[in-house]
């Protein structure tokens, strides 16, 4: 058994990103294997991406491993399915994120959504109500941070903001584990003000896919 305090977590958002590179099939496999022509990736680079057919896979932040010339691991996906991964699946593009800026000053981390939604029914014969399990609600996380528009975090989710589209947000955890996210980002920089209390603003983030563990 373990237990864990979030205490001394770093959170970080990629504010710099490589140009795309083709993936043109990603293999059923454990971990699935991206095909992608003189790609240039080396084992341990973060990747987003993009335009998956997969809503498991679009909008994914993964870690590179195995990687070959034309070919590299998304490690810790499992594509062995093919009903969850069928043919086809793993066409779109990866950005490698080249540069991470830290949040700072955080006081307090919300997560939300994820709550199981049901369909209920009763038949008229027997006047007992069933359920089937339908969607989860949509997930994200919103962060409170002691307001400074000098720290270089402010202006990056300002730009996050504005770009309205996934971005990578990176969480390390004290025992060395490491979550990453590929998130909208929801951010206007507005102070909030109590009295007698730091001032304050929010960032949130909204889930665009599960979030990968390593």
């Amino acid at each position: 058994m373990s237990a864990y305090f979030p205490n001394g977590t770093i959170f970080a958002i990629g504010t710099a990103y490589a140009a795309t590179k083709t993936i043109s099939a990603v293999s059923n496999a454990n971990p699935g294997v991206a095909t992608s022509t003189a790609h240039g990736y080396s084992d341990a680079d973060i990747l987003l991406l993009a335009g998956m057919p997969s809503a498991k896979l679009d909008g994914r932040v993964v870690r590179v491993s195995g990687s070959a010339t034309n070919n590299f691991n998304l490690e810790g996906i499992n594509t062995t399915s093919t009903t969850l991964f069928p043919s086809g699946f793993g066409v779109g593009t990866a950005s490698k994120v080249t540069s991470f800026v830290a949040l700072s000053q955080i006081t307090d981390v919300q997560s939300s959504g994820g709550e199981q939604q049901f369909y209920q029914w009763v038949y008229l014969e027997d006047g007992r109500q069933r359920q089937r399990p339908t969607f989860k609600n949509a997930r994200a996380l919103q962060l409170t941070l002691d307001w400074d528009p000098t720290l270089s975090w402010h202006t990056s989710l300002l730009d996050a903001d504005a770009a309205q589209t996934p971005y990578a947000l990176r969480a390390t955890l004290p025992n060395a584990t490491v979550l990453y996210y590929g998130v909208y980002v929801g951010f206007d920089g507005e102070p909030a003000m109590t009295i007698n209390e730091n001032i304050k603003t929010v960032a949130s983030f909204s889930l665009a896919s599960p979030h990968t563990r390593y």
